[in-house]
């Protein structure tokens, strides 16, 4: 007879279920009944876990990024400082994106998804104004306040997203360049530094494949 599952196990197949769904139709498009199919449990016991689809959306969302960051954050640490920061600023996959776009687009009407978006945004930008911090620290650049440039780069490399992965608008290579120039001029790197240094994308590596 198969081992009942604990709590937590079973709370971790409703999300991957969720994750799987969002990466079919998207948040919109998750409803407590198909999870439930997915999962295998009649829908009555998902209440058990989360008190609404709005909940259940949320916690997915959480739980991918979260696993997102940590693989990056280890990838960043194995990289020199312009490394990191070339890996951090270049264009991701397009999953990546393209699940933070649609939870862009879903976050105000779905309020604990909007919570989750911006606590995990501010994460992003801090694991920049580190890698920022890094690179001042090695005398390849310099910052005044790598804070506020982690913000404007930030907000900069995700219009350009926007731009290449949900509009088509530029390439890749036009993504990279534009986010890139503005980091040199930003940060008194050597012009085309970045583009040298640039290994793999450093973000979204969980992209398209949400664990199991």
């Amino acid at each position: 007879m198969a081992e009942r599952k604990t709590s937590d196990e079973r709370r971790d197949d409703i999300v991957r279920a969720t994750l799987r769904i969002v990466a079919r139709k998207g948040f919109a498009g998750v409803t407590l009944r198909e999870v439930a199919t997915e999962v295998g449990v009649v829908h009555g016991l998902l209440r058990h876990y989360f008190s609404s689809r709005d909940e259940l959306v949320a916690a997915a969302f959480d739980a991918a990024v979260s696993i997102e960051l940590a693989s990056d954050r280890e990838l960043l640490d194995g990289l020199d400082p312009v490394s990191a920061l070339a890996g951090w600023l270049a264009a991701t996959p397009e999953d990546h994106y393209r699940v933070w776009i649609d939870a862009w687009s879903e976050a105000p009407r779905t309020p604990a998804l909007a919570a989750a978006l911006d606590r995990h945004h501010r994460d992003c930008e801090r694991i920049l104004t580190e890698v920022i911090e890094r690179v001042v620290d090695a005398g390849a650049g310099a910052s005044a306040d790598p804070a506020a440039d982690s913000r404007l780069l930030t907000a900069v490399a995700d219009g350009v997203a926007v731009q290449h992965h949900a509009v088509g608008a530029i390439g890749v290579d036009e993504a990279n360049a534009i986010v890139f120039d503005l980091a040199e001029q930003r940060l008194g790197l050597e012009p085309g530094s970045l583009a040298q240094a640039n290994p793999v994308p450093a973000r979204g590596q969980w992209a398209g494949n949400p664990p199991r």
